[in-house]
């Protein structure tokens, strides 16, 4: 005998300075409560949903916790992210360790990376409520730091520095901001890099660095442990990485000058490290651990901490995503572009 399961719980979380205005975030807020008061042909009657809009960040985790409190034992929980790789940050660690629970991504900001791990498909799919409240879901490894989750990047370092400056003039949310994101991201962080090796803040700054049992520790421009292989707005910067493969891929660029150091930032950004092994180090691993006499700026998802002592290591299939359209295929593990120490 078939078993019925019980309509999952449906609640979406949106991040207001995703949008152009209010008007579109109400269009958008609007377009869901107009599909759940639709009548549902399905047994049982229309699912239980909530919207709730995050008035800060960090807002979402409590917010999820809330919710989740109130869904019976055994119901199907779809938390659903409709806005930008921040609020997919939030979401995330909102539902880490919650008992039946998925992560949907509705991307609507100027950053969304992660979605892409599904292909590059058009952004109709994942906000068609048809195909994100009706698709299956698929496990995804997490990248844990200290009390933090990420599902795509934790950078450390001098790109670090330069995404904080480049992030605190990003505020601006003007037309040409709004329609050529990937022109002015890579106008903002390129000015902040220059600024930062001008300044010379966390240029060559000295690292012990063990990556599993390896021991890596020196002085590195920049760090990237990747468990997914998106990054900035819509770049491939490190196309080994696979957040459903196990594994974490670590990326560092050692001493350098500041006239090399520009130039190992131009083959890194277009994700050339593979054909420069004398400017890079990659290797896989399940573990990093990194500290430094002076202050780590973290960039997890594009999220900023700070801290002096870190470990961050892959967590295998902790999270299931939502992957409409059949879009589970495009994640799966493949084979490696390239040889590297495991």
């Amino acid at each position: 005998m078939t078993e019925i399961l019980p309509p999952p719980r449906h609640f979406f979380v949106v991040n207001p300075v995703s949008f152009y205005g209010k008007r579109e975030m109400n269009e958008v807020v609007g377009g869901i409560h107009r599909f759940f008061e639709k009548p549902d042909e399905k047994p049982g009657g229309a699912p239980q949903y909530a919207v709730h809009v995050s008035r800060f960040p960090r807002d979402a985790v409590s917010a999820i916790r809330r919710f989740a409190a109130a869904v019976p034992h055994g119901v199907p929980l779809r938390v659903y992210a409709v806005g930008g790789d921040g609020i997919l940050f939030d979401c995330l660690n909102g539902i880490v360790g919650l008992p039946n629970a998925e992560l949907g991504t509705i991307p609507c900001g100027p950053r969304n990376n992660f979605y892409r791990v599904f292909g590059q498909r058009d952004q109709k799919i994942f906000h068609s409520l048809q195909a994100q409240t009706s698709a299956p879901s698929v496990p995804m490894d997490v990248l844990y730091c200290g009390s933090n989750y990420a599902l795509s990047y934790c950078l450390i370092g001098l790109e670090s520095v330069a995404n904080v400056g480049a992030r605190m003039r990003r505020n601006r949310r003007d037309f040409l901001h709004r329609h050529l994101p990937g022109f002015f991201h890579s106008l903002d962080f390129c000015s902040g890099f220059a600024g930062t090796l001008l300044n010379r803040v966390n240029f060559k700054q000295n690292y012990r660095m063990w990556v599993d049992n390896e021991d890596l520790s020196g002085k590195h421009i920049a760090i990237n442990i990747a468990n997914s292989p998106w990054f900035a707005t819509g770049r491939t910067v490190v196309p080994e990485a696979v957040p459903s493969d196990g594994w974490l891929d670590v990326l560092c660029s050692g001493d350098a000058s500041m006239l090399t150091a520009c130039r190992m930032m131009f083959y890194y950004m277009r994700g050339k490290h593979a054909d420069y092994p004398d400017l890079f180090l990659y290797r896989r691993a399940k573990k990093v651990f990194v500290t430094s006499d002076s202050p780590l700026v973290l960039n997890l998802d594009g999220e900023v901490f700070y801290d002096k002592y870190i470990t961050v290591e892959t967590k295998p299939g902790a999270v299931r995503i939502i992957a409409p359209a059949g879009a589970a295929d495009e994640a799966a593990p493949r084979e490696q572009g390239h040889e590297c120490q495991p």
